[in-house]
């Protein structure tokens, strides 16, 4: 029950997360230039609070949260899938690691529908390097994902081979 639970959060999470990328991409372009040149400010006083001298710029912040966005969707993907299949691949290692990757092309698809979302905002447009830094994003998400499995079942196993 507890895992079905987990599921339906995980999923729930999904679907709030891809809206609020939706979201981003529905505004205009004067909205948006406005909320990440807000972003940009603010990290930059924060980087000269901790003695960064270089200025991050707003093209440099934007391409970040393109990244870190899908980053963390192939993330809560990652977790949604292997949660929702892990009762059929017990102990097979490989078989859900496997499954929990299939958050790349997911978020491979959501980042296209993303992008032509942007073309319904006035003084917005379509870009394809913006796909890629998204897929991007994914794919070091889902890489992150599988090496923190990979070591949460390390020390699964290793605690079940103690306990026998």
């Amino acid at each position: 029950m507890a895992r079905k639970i987990a599921f339906v959060i995980l999923l729930i999470l999904c679907v709030l997360w891809t809206s609020f990328i939706f979201s981003n991409s529905l505004k205009d372009a004067t909205e948006s230039d406005s909320q990440s040149a807000g972003v940009t400010e603010k990290i930059n006083e924060v980087a000269q609070a901790v003695g960064i001298d270089k200025e991050i710029t707003h093209s440099e912040v934007r391409s970040l949260a393109h990244f870190s966005e899908f980053a963390l969707l192939a993330l809560l993907v990652s977790a949604t899938v292997l949660v929702g299949v892990y009762p059929f691949f017990r102990q097979k290692l490989l078989y859900s690691l496997l499954l929990s990757a299939s958050s790349v092309p997911v978020c491979l698809i959501l980042a296209i529908i993303d992008e032509l979302l942007q073309n319904l905002s006035d003084g917005r447009a379509s870009q394809a390097s913006d796909v890629l830094l998204d897929t991007l994003g994914a794919l070091c998400g889902a890489l992150v994902f599988a090496v923190a499995y990979i070591i949460f079942y390390s020390i699964k196993e290793k605690n079940k081979e103690k306990q026998k």
